[in-house]
């Protein structure tokens, strides 16, 4: 009988041990509404999450910016010289001689580099046709046509006339 009574007894604490929790203690099987809300706001203030609207509006801004940015680098522009007229390029500009002859324009710090050959180009020295040449920096490099010429560019390039 007292195994009984003992066994009893200890259900019963067992049981009423969550009766006596308060809400939302850590003791509290339960979630509480206010604890939820309570969370939520921390959340939302500490990721600023308030201003989520303004985000995404600064996201869409700067996402046309990048698409109106790549948009004139990404595509090869066909370029058409007239013998003694030169294309100045900037950093990182790419230029392949399609026809015609044409001279590489170097500067102080160096040449053109012709990644299908491996070589760098000096100032005067004749361009390979259809061969890749890349400007790396922006510094008054490019090609010089002898004859006429038609060039794909891409990247910033200027035209100049003699």
């Amino acid at each position: 009988m007292k195994k009984i009574l003992v066994f009893v007894l200890i259900i019963a604490i067992i049981l009423v041990s969550p009766i006596n929790a308060a809400p939302g203690d850590n003791s509290d099987p339960i979630v509480v509404l206010s604890y939820l809300n309570q969370r939520f706001n921390e959340l939302v203030e500490k990721y600023n999450l308030s201003k989520i609207s303004e985000h995404e509006k600064t996201i869409a801004e700067l996402n046309e910016k990048i698409k109106n940015t790549s948009a004139g680098t990404s595509t090869l522009d066909v370029v058409e010289l007239k013998a003694g007229e030169s294309i100045i390029a900037g950093a990182g500009a790419e230029i392949i001689l399609r026809s015609g002859r044409a001279s590489a324009i170097a500067s102080s710090l160096g040449g053109l580099s012709d990644v299908t050959k491996a070589v760098d180009i000096a100032h005067g020295v004749e361009i390979s046709p259809n061969h890749l040449l890349i400007v790396p920096r922006n510094d008054g490099r490019g090609v010089l046509a002898i004859t006429d010429t038609f060039f794909m560019v891409r990247g910033e390039y200027k035209v100049l006339k003699p």
